[in-house]
């Protein structure tokens, strides 16, 4: 029962840690079982230990005889969160809470939707899923952090605070009876739907906290509590469909004016879309990770062929990115062009299906010698031991507060099938075009071309694409890399952007520099190879023309 005792020692300690974030310094809190068996099902009913922080190891001392090792007859106590102070009567009073939660189960053979768990995510919130059985989406633990003190209410017949109800409203599961309760992590609850378990406090948290302390852990995760009261309003407000929801946004200004049109077209999302010439509060410009070739909110595909240097061009990316660059310091060029480092200062996250440690430390030394890239967050394939598809390990990524770019490397390491199957790459492409839209991220994904595709030039690239057509459908931008003799040619192989907005539209040369693997573009016009005329050379005809227009009339003005 140790490990039981570390992990529940671990969540309290991260409970009393909110707590004090939002000044409320000692207290009591209580670990207690309801007076009843509907709906949770206890050998020993309404039992209530109350506990201080210095007391917390005895308190779980308590837990841990009445669970009996979770085997049954036993007890599983819930947790009251809410700080109370004792009373000269010896009663306790409720004074606040930093922290709000919620407990939401799919019941019966259901689980739950990526849409159900997306938003709370997408408000900060720690959240993952409980499990029933080998069902792993029986249910989601939610927890946040709030960044000021929550006043004690009734609600329903429970004491609990703002943020409770509204968390279990946004799952939008069929199970009220479980809404207000706080389960502990490791421990198995028998209810009336069967028994429920939620694994690990440390699931609820997208990077390991194991090195950092409760205060810290807390301090990066707060949450203001009026944007989970804002979404809720905006969900009821768009009939608790995610399709609104996600579309409208949730500012709740906009309730009104946004029902108001939708209804005027006949609730027809398309026909809302082609209408009018901007809505309240929709993106008024468009933004570059990269100016010209990198877009944020928006899918690029990065495809070459093999050994052509697409995954350490976009290594190189996620290093400068992730560099917190000094004023008047001088910025490296990524592809001829500058990084606008303005949107670049949450996380980049590089996910490296192929390439191991060895390979992605050595790149690293050579891209960021000094170690500077301290933004910068590596994944491999983890979902695969946490048995969950890669859209659902997203979900936990989406708690980051600000991710500036995402590189999926290569895409069919992350596929849940096969890369032919147009299901399952779309599949893929909603989960990232989800994350990058949320978090209005930049988000490149590398793919190889066909076995022994040799492309001439960078637009034969997207007819040597594997895979299904929607590789080339689904993303926004398509960059592609071949190679000439020596020189590496990289130009825009697709681009859904318009020109005018500054795409770069002709193919740049480059040669690599082999002791930093970075590719450098040539200078001047043996950098670039066009097929197509610069404005200064239309500017130019086009002044031609009109000239040769006035000479007949500037002649027949002489003769007379």
């Amino acid at each position: 029962m140790q490990a039981l005792k570390t992990l529940l020692q671990k969540e309290l300690a991260l409970i009393w840690a909110g707590h004090r974030a939002v000044g409320i310094e000692g207290g009591f809190m209580s670990f207690y079982t309801i007076a009843s068996q509907d709906p949770w099902r206890n050998k020993e009913e309404g039992w209530c230990f109350w506990f201080d922080e210095a007391h917390t190891d005895a308190a779980i001392d308590q837990v841990i005889v009445l669970y009996r090792n979770g085997a049954l007859p036993n007890t599983t106590p819930l947790l009251n969160p809410i700080i109370h102070a004792l009373q000269p009567d010896g009663s306790y009073h409720a004074v606040g809470s930093g922290v709000f939660w919620a407990t939401s189960f799919a019941l019966g053979i259901a689980t739950l939707t990526r849409d159900q768990i997306i938003r709370p995510h997408d408000k900060g919130v720690c959240a993952s899923h409980v499990h029933r059985g080998d069902n792993h989406g029986a249910g989601i633990k939610m927890l946040g952090f709030s960044k000021e003190m929550l006043i004690p209410k009734e609600r329903e017949g429970m004491i609990v605070v703002d943020g409770c109800r509204e968390l279990y409203n946004l799952v939008n599961s069929s199970s009220p009876a479980y809404w207000g309760y706080y389960i502990l992590s490791g421990m198995s609850y028998l209810c009336l739907h069967g028994m429920f378990l939620h694994p690990s406090i440390d699931q609820l948290f997208p990077e390991d906290i194991s090195e950092c302390t409760p205060d810290e852990v807390v301090r990066n995760h707060q949450v203001d509590i009026q944007l989970v009261l804002d979404a809720e309003q905006c969900w009821e407000a768009y009939d608790r469909l995610h399709t609104l929801y996600m579309h409208f946004g949730q500012d709740t200004r906009n309730i009104e004016h946004n029902n108001r049109f939708f209804n005027l077209c006949a609730r027809d999302l398309d026909l809302f879309d082609r209408t009018g010439p901007m809505r309240i509060g929709s993106d008024e410009t468009f933004e570059f990770i990269v100016p010209g070739l990198i877009p944020r909110g928006a899918v690029t595909l990065l495809a070459a062929p093999g050994g052509t240097g697409k995954s350490s061009v976009a290594h190189q990316l996620c290093v400068q990115a992730a560099i917190d660059w000094r004023d008047g310091e001088e910025r490296p060029l990524w592809l001829g062009q500058p990084l606008n480092d303005d949107v670049c200062k949450g996380i980049c996250v590089y996910f490296s299906g192929e390439d191991g440690p060895a390979i992605i430390n050595a790149r690293g030394a050579l891209f960021d010698p000094e170690g500077r890239a301290l933004r910068l967050q590596f994944h491999r394939n983890e979902f695969h031991e946490k048995e969950i598809t890669f859209g659902e390990y997203l979900l936990a990524l989406r708690r980051m507060p600000n991710v500036s770019l995402v590189v999926v490397d290569p895409a069919r390491k992350y596929l849940s099938g096969d890369e032919n199957d147009a299901d399952v790459v779309s599949e893929f492409f909603e989960a990232i075009e989800e994350f990058a839209i949320s978090k209005k991220c930049g988000m490149i994904v590398v793919h190889h071309l066909q076995k022994g595709a040799r492309p001439k030039n960078t637009r034969e690239v997207l007819d040597e694409l594997r895979g299904s057509q929607v590789f080339i459908d689904r993303p926004r931008v398509v960059i592609g890399m071949c190679r000439d003799e020596k020189h590496t040619i990289v130009g825009l192989a697709k681009c859904n952007i318009p020109p005018t907005l500054g795409m770069i539209t002709e193919e740049r040369i480059f040669t690599r520099n082999p002791k930093n693997l970075e590719l450098i573009w040539l200078p001047g016009e043996s950098g670039v190879r066009r097929d197509y005329l610069t404005k200064e050379e239309l500017d130019a005809l086009e002044l031609a023309e009109f000239q040769a227009q006035l000479e007949p009339q500037n002649q027949g003005h002489t003769e007379g």
